[in-house]
C-alpha cells in the first residue's frame, strides 16, 4: 500500500500476549495510521482482511482509542513519540551527540531554560559532555591537572569555580599527591 507524503515515524510489531497479531504504526505528515492484521491458528479466521484506522493530527488527541491501542501495542514510549512529532517537539527526538552539539551555540541562560523542559533534555543539559565542550570553548587551555579535577568533581562545576578558587584547589591536590601522609592528619573546619 502507498502512503501519501512522507513518513515521520514507523512501527511494526506483534501485539502483546496472547494476541499473535501484527500491526504496523505510521505517522505520516497530516495523519496518523494503525493497521493490523489477525493471525489465527484457526481456519475460518484466516481470511479476515487487514484492518487500517487513520486519524488526522488534528483529530488525533481526541481519539481516545487510538491512542489506547498505540499504547498497548507499542507502549507508552511510543505514544509520546507520536504526541512529540504532532506537536511539534523535534528536538528531543535528536540524537544525543547532536543536542550537545547545538547546545554550543546557544547562551548559558538558555542552557538552563532548556534544562526545565523534559527530563532528557534536563540529563542532557546537566551531562558531562556538554559542559566539557562548553569548557574547551570558554577556556585558552586545559591542563592534565584539570582533566584530573573534572573527573572528580565534573566539568559543570569546574566550568562555574573561580579561577582563583580553581588556582588554590589544583594547588592543594598537588600536595595531597606529594604529600599522603600528611593528609590523614589534617584536619579541616570551615
Amino acid at each position: 500500500m502507498s502512503y501519501p507524503g512522507h513518513i515521520l515515524y514507523e512501527k511494526t510489531g506483534q501485539a502483546p500476549a496472547p494476541s499473535k497479531d501484527f500491526h504496523q504504526l505510521l505517522v505520516g505528515e497530516t495523519e496518523v495510521t494503525l493497521r493490523g492484521w489477525k493471525v489465527s491458528v484457526r481456519k475460518d479466521q484466516r481470511l479476515i482482511p487487514p484492518s487500517q484506522r487513520k486519524v488526522s493530527w488534528d483529530d488525533f488527541d481526541e481519539d481516545t482509542r487510538m491512542q489506547s491501542e498505540i499504547s498497548r501495542i507499542f507502549g507508552e514510549e511510543t505514544l509520546s513519540q507520536v504526541h512529540a512529532l504532532i506537536c511539534g517537539d523535534w528536538l528531543i527526538r535528536l540524537p544525543v551527540d547532536l543536542i550537545i552539539r547545538l547546545c554550543g551555540y546557544i547562551e548559558l541562560q538558555d542552557i538552563a531554560r532548556m534544562a526545565q523542559v523534559c527530563r532528557k533534555l534536563r540529563d542532557v543539559c546537566c551531562s558531562d559532555k556538554l559542559w566539557e565542550n562548553i569548557y574547551r570553548a570558554h577556556c585558552d587551555t586545559v591542563t592534565d591537572q584539570m582533566i584530573s579535577l573534572a573527573a572528580e568533581v565534573g566539568w559543570k562545576k569546574l566550568f562555574f569555580t573561580n579561577k582563583l578558587q580553581l588556582q588554590k584547589e589544583m594547588r592543594r591536590r598537588d600536595r595531597q599527591k606529594n604529600n599522603p601522609s600528611n593528609s590523614e592528619n589534617l584536619f579541616i573546619t570551615e
